[in-house]
């Protein structure tokens, strides 16, 4: 009986060890899904749309490339000092002779007469040299190639500029686009829940005799209608705050929340007196056609001197060779031959080709400067319609500020009206439906301000 008593308690023992390691594994297993990065994205992250700008001058792909383009540059101005530096170039040769000329010749009787054969080579050639070539004048290619090259630069920089303007346009519009989707589902929600609510008063009502079985179905039917609008808001925003992740490189996973709502961001900005002037003078476009137009004629001129410029360089070198039947190199004798001098080379006569290359730049220059004042009309335009968008865009939130206050009170009016038995249904879901609307078009009249604000900013070169 003892002995069946200890077998119990170790079976009971050995369970409760089970169990406690069963937990210490499920606990293991929980800390490590905690900390993948699935895990990890999951959390999420509070931006400001100051945040969000500071994320995407860092991880938008277009930002990035704009700054590769900028090290692309650099590389080229290295590359072009690299056409005045002298070139050292090593070579060797081998070459094996399997049937080696030969010349007979008839010896005079003075020297025993008779035929000889004589070889001009032997079985093994060999021989290995370095040359040097140190450019003394090219035409004036060389400063002229690297003038280019650090325009270039000046141009990707100013193409870095543009980038991070429609950028920041881009971000502006994502950030706040996203932003009202959020509002738009909140307000959706809201607004089924209060219909929610008035169908239970409703049933209530009903249940009393208060009111009539058409407005308890009229009740039903407008909550079951609405319903469809919560879950296209609901889709909009996952929709909008995709858009927004993919533009600052986040995960997929990633959730953000935006602590910058639309009532709080300031709409209306300074306009400057002359905003043409200031914004020709600031716009990275117009920089980057003036660089090009530089490029171009410093282009030209290389092209014109394809002929009659003189190329001198100073060359040397250093060789060796031998000649032997044999691979036996030890005993190799080797010819040195070491030299320097100066070539002189000037282009009489290319066919025509430098004078049809200068033409093609001619024709790019005139090209330039066509965009250049299709561009300014362009800015000019953008202005204009930047500032009419803004000021129309303000006059719009203003009103639509007074109409959803009007909404907000005309459906207070038709709740107590309703509820006294002084409103028919219809008028209490035209009252919410109104309501609704007028939530709606604030949301997206201060959603248009800020891209307008954010437009005109961007016409006036401001970043």
């Amino acid at each position: 009986m003892q002995k069946q008593v200890n077998k119990k308690s170790d079976q009971i023992r050995m369970i409760i060890m089970e169990k406690e390691i069963f937990s210490r594994l499920m606990l293991v297993c929980i800390v490590f899904a905690a900390l993948t990065p699935s895990a990890i994205y999951a959390q999420p992250i509070s931006l400001s749309f100051a945040d969000a700008w500071e994320m995407a001058q860092s991880e938008n792909a277009q930002i990035k490339q704009a700054h590769l383009n900028i090290d692309k540059a650099k590389a080229q101005i290295g590359e072009a000092y690299s056409a005045a530096m002298p070139t050292l170039t090593a070579s060797s040769y081998f070459q094996r002779n399997f049937i080696i000329p030969e010349m007979r010749t008839e010896m005079p009787p003075e020297f025993g007469g008779g035929t000889m054969k004589f070889k001009f080579e032997q079985n093994n050639l060999l021989s290995g040299k370095i040359e040097l070539a140190q450019p003394l004048y090219a035409a004036g290619k060389v400063g002229m190639a690297l003038k280019i090259a650090k325009l270039y630069e000046q141009a990707s920089e100013e193409r870095l500029t543009q980038t991070n303007a429609e950028t920041k346009l881009l971000i502006t519009q994502l950030y706040f686009g996203a932003a009202v989707t959020g509002e738009w589902e909140q307000v959706m929600q809201e607004t089924y829940q209060q219909m929610e609510a008035h169908l239970n008063k409703v049933e209530d009502m009903y249940a009393e005799g208060i009111v009539s079985e058409y407005d308890l179905i009229r009740s039903r039917v407008q909550v079951s209608n609405f319903f469809p609008q919560v879950v296209s808001a609901g889709t909009a925003k996952t929709v909008a705050f995709e858009a927004l992740a993919i533009a600052l490189n986040l995960p997929k996973d990633q959730k953000i929340e935006l602590t910058d709502n639309l009532m709080d961001f300031p709409l209306d900005m300074p306009v400057p007196a002359d905003p043409f002037n200031i914004a020709i003078s600031r716009r990275p476009e117009l920089k980057q056609l003036d660089l090009q137009k530089k490029m171009l004629g410093t282009l030209l001129k290389i092209e014109k001197h394809g002929v009659y410029w003189p190329n001198l360089f100073l060359v040397g070198g250093y060789s060796l060779s031998a000649q032997e039947p044999d691979f036996a190199y030890d005993d190799y004798y080797w010819m040195e031959s070491m030299y320097a001098g100066v070539s002189l080379s000037i282009p009489i006569f290319d066919g025509f080709k430098a004078h049809h290359r200068a033409q093609q730049v001619q024709v790019d220059i005139k090209t330039i400067g066509i965009q250049r004042e299709q561009l300014l009309r362009g800015i000019n335009l953008e202005l204009i319609q930047a500032e009419s968008k803004l000021e129309e865009a303000l006059k719009n939130v203003q009103a639509q500020e007074e109409g959803r206050a009007m909404a907000e009170k005309g459906y207070s009016i038709a709740v107590v009206r309703y509820e006294n038995g002084l409103a028919t249904q219809l008028e209490m879901m035209d009252a919410q439906v109104a309501l609704n609307q007028a939530k709606t078009n604030e949301l997206s009249a201060r959603f248009d301000a800020i891209s307008a604000r954010a437009e005109l900013e961007k016409a006036l070169g401001r970043y």
